[in-house]
């Protein structure tokens, strides 16, 4: 039988089948396997580490938090429900604001370091095609880079002020400085 991280891992490798990221055109179940041992790094809480795989599941697939909850119980729901975003908001900075002032309001650090090693991801995954192409990547992500800097700035603060993870904060921060200059 598997364990939930197994499970959590076949899971979304089936709940994305087919679906490719946008920007660099991998597997969406790879950057979510990765966020999920990015966060296998810094806990032994089952719960985190399920729920740092099954991060974008109601964001980007079929399945809501009554499927997570069915298959791997409500403290995971519960965890991926909280750092989705409300895409019931249809303008990419109105979700982002709001998804900022939840993380703001935020007690869980493990729901903080999982956005963390989710934006690290994100960054990694624009790489080759920032290299490539520079500034036609912020188009691509359909907002300026104005905006997109801001709020993972505003992400990186939120994370150094409710003391995350510093493996992850720094990390963070090297490709914050990669794509948007100096931290000050």
């Amino acid at each position: 039988m598997y364990n939930n991280e197994e499970r959590a891992i076949k899971f979304i490798i089936q709940a994305f089948k087919g679906s490719k990221t946008k920007i660099d055109n991998t597997e969406k179940c790879f950057h979510s396997i990765l966020v999920g041992n990015s966060i296998k790094e810094i806990t032994n809480s089952e719960e985190i580490i399920t729920a740092a795989y099954l991060h974008n599941i109601i964001n980007y697939t079929e399945y809501g938090y009554e499927d997570i909850e069915e298959k791997f119980g409500s403290i995971v729901a519960d965890i991926v429900s909280e750092i989705s975003e409300d895409w019931a908001l249809p303008k990419w900075i109105d979700r982002k604001k709001e998804f900022i002032k939840r993380m703001k309001q935020s007690n869980d650090i493990n729901n903080i370091n999982i956005v963390i090693a989710d934006k690290i991801q994100d960054l990694l995954s624009y790489r080759e095609f920032y290299e490539k192409k520079n500034n036609k990547l912020w188009k691509e992500l359909n907002s300026t880079k104005s905006d997109i800097a801001w709020f993972y700035r505003e992400l990186y603060n939120i994370a150094i002020s409710k003391n995350a993870n510093s493996k992850l904060t720094n990390r963070y921060k090297k490709e914050l400085i990669y794509y948007f200059g100096d931290m000050t």
